[in-house]
Parts: structure tokens; sequence; C-alpha cells
């Protein structure tokens, strides 16, 4: 594969991801790239950030890492075409406010634990800037 195709396959693979969670809950989507140069395996980890202008906010949706942005890419998308075909629910609200804000915030989180949820709302945030209250949404 050409570096050109290479681009133009990045491209699209983030196109598709965008357009997926534009029709899911109309947020835009960002992706942040880290380099790490000690792997060889993993060389590459992608951060999916959503930003949602509702409540001027970024949160983190999911994290995975590769050989490349290609593999990343590749890889959030699976993860984010089996919570939609396997009818995943997300599992913890977080209902939230800066301080200082009047009205809260209700956001909606895919995690393992509680502190999965939270470490997605706090990603790269002061966690003393927010009051919040995580509910585990009930197992339909």
């Amino acid at each position: 594969m050409t570096n050109t195709d290479k681009k133009l396959r990045q491209l699209k693979l983030q196109h598709e991801i965008q357009e997926m969670l534009r029709q899911d809950n109309e947020v835009s989507c960002h992706f942040d790239y880290h380099i790490n140069m000690m792997s060889d395996d993993e060389t590459v980890k992608l951060n999916l950030l959503t930003f949602n202008p509702r409540h001027d906010e970024y949160m983190l949706l999911h994290t995975v890492k590769g050989k490349s942005s290609i593999h990343c890419l590749e890889a959030m998308k699976d993860h984010i075409e089996k919570i939609t075909r396997e009818n995943i629910h997300f599992s913890y609200t977080i209902k939230w406010r800066r301080k200082g804000e009047t009205g809260f915030h209700t956001s909606y989180f895919h995690g393992h634990s509680e502190e999965d949820a939270v470490n997605k709302f706090l990603h790269e945030k002061r966690a003393e800037d927010y009051e919040y209250e995580v509910l585990l949404n009930p197992i339909a």
C-alpha cells in the first residue's frame, strides 16, 4: 500500500467513525494520536474524543493501541460497531456541572467499572472543577 493509499484509508476510516457518532447522538469526534517510541507492538495510541456543543465539553469515548493509525482506527470502528450491533447500552450515567454553573448536564458512558466511566468523563480535566454523580444504569 502506498503512502497515498494509507492516507486515503486513514481519512476514510476517520470519516466513517465521525458519521457513526454524528448519526448516533449528534456529537463531533476528534482523533487524539500519541506515539510510543518504546514499544514495537503498540506504537500508536488513539484516544477518540467527543465534543458536544450543547454543554461545550469534550469527553473520552474509547482508547485503542496498535502498530499504526490505520490499525487503531480499524479497532476503534470495530469497537463502535460491536456496541451498536450487540445493542450494548451505556452502563453509566453521569450527571454533572462545572462548579459555578446552575444546571446539570447528563452524559452516558460505556465502561467496565464506575472508575472507568469517571476516567472517561474527567479525561484531561481537573476533578475539583466539577460536581458530578455517577449512576449505574439498569441492565435491560
